[in-house]
């Protein structure tokens, strides 16, 4: 697992631009993941995973998600039933093992990578969000590409999950070794709708 660490990114959603910060925390038993959103100086969304750690890495237990003007979803990861349920919809998956929710698949990616030793060709999760969608988002690696940040360029693997339905998302995630493997920037996009949200790392990680 990444070290605890906090980042901080410049955000884009849609015709929004602000900041975003990423905080992670852990123990031996338990973590902590939350991305904090603001425009202007006001709180956008904010979306926490907690959880604990199995064989497959991440466990979460409870994902939610809050945005300006409505109301918070969330994710309940039941591990003694062995199935994800949600606060709004009546909708369940199997709680596989190595399932993660929208947040946490950041760090099991990253995890994943570092156990490795390199981000695999092919890494498959099965993702989950607060509204009940859940599907496989099957990462391919698409090679080593420089990224231009306000530290200086970086040497980052592109990593890219293409859409599996006309308003699905395609994530393109560049992963930087030298960093644990956290992003240095994300991009997630709904082409067809024209939706766009973005990362880009704007300050070096420092300890939470």
């Amino acid at each position: 697992m990444p070290a605890p660490a906090e980042l901080r990114y410049a955000l884009q959603w849609g015709a929004h631009t602000g900041q975003a910060r990423l905080e992670w925390q852990h123990d031996a038993a338990h973590y902590r993941l939350t991305l904090h959103a603001d425009v202007r100086g006001a709180p956008l969304w904010q979306q926490s995973s907690s959880g604990g750690f199995v064989v497959a890495g991440l466990a979460p237990e409870r994902f939610v998600d809050s945005r300006r003007g409505r109301g918070a979803l969330a994710a309940n990861f039941q591990r003694a039933s062995g199935r994800i349920t949600f606060s709004g919809p009546r909708v369940e998956y199997p709680a596989w093992p190595g399932a993660q929710d929208r947040l946490s698949w950041i760090v099991q990616l990253a995890a994943i990578a570092n156990a490795a030793g390199q981000v695999p060709p092919q890494v498959a999760l099965f993702v989950v969000d607060g509204r009940g969608v859940g599907d496989v988002w099957s990462f391919v690696n698409q090679g080593a590409v420089v990224v231009d940040t306000p530290h200086g360029p970086v040497l980052a693997t592109h990593v890219m999950r293409q859409p599996q339905r006309p308003m699905d998302w395609r994530v393109d995630a560049w992963l930087d070794a030298q960093r644990g493997h956290w992003p240095v920037r994300l991009r997630m996009t709904v082409p067809r709708a024209g939706m766009v949200f973005e990362l880009q790392l704007s300050t070096e990680a420092t300890s939470p």
